[in-house]
């Protein structure tokens, strides 16, 4: 009988399976990690923001600033000074000839309070004429002016209530170191500010 011919592989032996070949690796590859956020800045944009918000508070600072200023160194304006003549209007009760004062030692161009500094009559005298008082404008510029008392408008027939005086003031000086006072029994107080001092001239009130 012929030999079988030998190829070389060896036969399994029974009851063994021929062994599978080797499988390929299976081992999952992790996914890419997804990119940073991109975080979008504008500059641009939160600059002028800012300047804005900044432009803004500068401005409203500006007008409370230039309030404030006109309200309580008003006197010191261009039409408040030295050997000006201004038209003024006065807010008065009738009893201020008695309630207004202020005490102080100077004497401008003959013009003096009824105080002096320690509150005594002044040495000066008690003309009417070159009393100063503290009076308030309609606007609230409070100055000192003396002869408001002596015009003629005054002298009888004053209203009850609150009213105003229209006079021509000229203004002499001003004095700093001065001090207030608005009723016959209240307390002198002083100023932390110069107010314009004059004359008062040609009162009359308003119809």
């Amino acid at each position: 009988m012929s030999e079988p011919i030998d190829s070389g592989e060896a036969a399994a032996p029974p009851g063994e399976a021929t062994a599978a070949p080797a499988a390929a690796s299976t081992t999952p590859t992790a996914p890419p990690a997804p990119p940073p956020p991109v975080i979008v800045r504008e500059p641009a944009v939160m600059l002028r923001v800012t300047l804005a918000l900044f432009v803004i508070g500068l401005g409203v600072w500006l007008l409370l600033a230039g309030t404030a200023h006109r309200r309580n160194y008003s006197a010191a304006g261009a039409a408040w000074h030295r050997g000006a003549r201004n038209f003024i209007e006065i807010t008065l009760l009738r009893e201020d000839r008695a309630n207004l004062a202020c005490a102080a030692n100077a004497v401008m161009d003959g013009l003096h309070c009824g105080l002096d500094a320690t509150r005594a009559p002044h040495p000066a005298g008690g003309d009417d004429a070159r009393v100063l008082r503290p009076y308030n404008t309609v606007n609230g510029e409070l100055f000192l002016g003396a002869g408001l008392w002596d015009s003629p408008a005054l002298h009888a027939g004053l209203p009850t209530q609150r009213f105003t005086v229209v006079c021509d003031y000229e203004i002499v000086g001003a004095l700093r170191s001065v001090l207030l006072r608005w009723s016959p029994a209240g307390d002198f107080v002083p100023v932390d500010r110069s107010l314009a001092v004059g004359s008062l001239r040609d009162c009359s009130i308003p119809p």
